[in-house]
Formats: structure tokens, sequence, C-alpha cells
């Protein structure tokens, strides 16, 4: 009983998700609509002049590592950070059993 009502939980938190993550019944960050067309800019820039100004041929790792390297470099830091964290705080202790 308890393993039907946990998953039928799961699944309705599952369905709630999906729907507030639609954009277009759900949450919308940002501007949305046509104003938000207007401000992405840099889109249309990192795939016109990515290849000539980074010399790679993928643009996703050239947006990843050389456009945005510091942002990816403090993320992977939080992300370790809070890795080492919960390592930490989940492991038993020397005196513990």
């Amino acid at each position: 009983m308890k393993t039907t009502f946990g998953a039928l939980s799961l699944l309705f938190m599952l369905g709630v998700l999906l729907v507030v993550a639609n954009p277009n019944y759900g949450l919308q960050f940002g501007l949305g609509g046509e104003e938000w067309q207007k401000y992405r800019y840099t889109d249309q820039y990192y795939i016109e002049h990515g290849v000539e100004e980074v010399g790679g041929t993928n643009i996703v790792t050239d947006i990843v590592f050389d456009y945005r390297g510091y942002d990816t470099l403090g993320e992977a830091t939080v992300l370790f950070t809070s890795i080492a964290g919960a390592i930490a705080l989940l492991r038993k202790w020397r005196g513990e059993e």
C-alpha cells in the first residue's frame, strides 16, 4: 500500500512538474513572448562569429569553454564543493559503528 501510494505521489509530482515546466502553460522565465526574442542577441552573435573568433569546430564547446569559461569554472567549483560537503556529512565518523 505504501509503495503504491509513493509511486502515485511520484507520478503526480512528475506530471505537475511537466505542466509547470512547459513554456506554453506554466512558468515563463524572463520577458517572454516577442520581447524575449529581441534580447537574445548573443545567440546569433555566437553562431555567426564563434568559429572565426575561437577557432573551434563545435560551437557548443566554444561557448562553454571560451566565451563562458569563468562561468563553467565557477559552476564546476560549486558542484565539486557540494559533492564534497555531501560526502563529508554522510560518511561515518571514526568513533561510530
